[in-house]
């Protein structure tokens, strides 16, 4: 069977070759912009700016958000107590046998000249430094 003999099939007459298979209109005209060229180039710079906004409102929180953080945890400065129980316990940490390098960094802001914004020994800690030396002692 021959392509024009096909073509003379009534199925063939029925349909309409000038439609689109999918039914859109091919006469339609894209943006120029997006995947497989739908959306237009004013959508694509109205959403460039939307992301921008998005972005710019997210750094902002996230800011707010660590410097809530930051200054809820500090505290003014260390009371003259626990700055002689540091400067104490500094004295004798490395005399020991057990040497907890970390207690000795959390008492190092007692030993510093420069002001500091935060506590360096919290309340637990000078109550177990009060502990340790009466045990050394």
């Amino acid at each position: 069977m021959t392509r024009t003999e096909r073509a003379t099939f009534p199925r063939a007459l029925v349909r309409d070759r000038s439609e689109s298979k999918s039914g859109l209109d091919k006469s339609l005209r894209k943006g120029g912009n997006g995947g497989h060229n739908w959306g237009g180039l004013l959508d694509a710079s109205y959403h460039g700016a939307l992301e921008g906004e998005e972005q710019a409102l997210a750094t902002a929180d996230e800011r707010r958000d660590s410097l809530d953080k930051n200054t809820s945890e500090r505290s003014n400065s260390l009371t003259e107590e626990e700055k002689r129980l540091a400067r104490d316990f500094r004295k004798t940490a490395l005399k020991g046998q057990d040497i907890d390098l970390s207690a000795i960094a959390r008492t190092s802001a007692a030993v510093s000249n420069s002001p500091t914004t935060r506590n360096a020994v919290p309340m637990q800690y000078s109550q177990r430094l009060e502990h340790q030396l009466s045990c050394d002692s």
